[in-house]
């Protein structure tokens, strides 16, 4: 073992700090992926209660089809889009640590 340090130890101390980059970059990008989806829930999901945030977007698209909401239909956009700019903006280089670390230097 590295300077006595038992197996959770050299874990915590060694392993996990230098796979943090990769595992940060990998949530961010899970979260925009699920947050995203779109047709898994659009075939499994037929209770209109448990609508996802993209389902819910394009039913007030659907409803807006005989109506001029514009203004509603921009609003849902922008809070559907809000979380994901949010993340992506206060862990932009975190992102980029982790897409670049293993980059070839040279």
């Amino acid at each position: 073992m590295i300077d006595g340090c038992s197996e959770i130890k050299t874990f915590w101390r060694i392993m996990f700090p230098l796979s943090q980059p990769g595992i940060v970059t990998s949530a961010i990008l899970n979260f925009i992926f699920l947050w995203n989806e779109y047709m898994l829930a659009l075939v499994f999901l037929t209770n209109e209660k448990r609508r996802t945030v993209s389902l819910g977007l394009y039913s007030i698209q659907a409803a807006m089809q005989y109506t001029a909401d514009w203004t509603g239909l921009f609003a849902a956009v922008v809070i559907v889009m809000l979380p994901t700019v949010l993340i992506y903006v206060i862990l932009s280089e975190r992102i980029m640590a982790g897409i670049t670390l293993g980059a070839v230097k040279g």
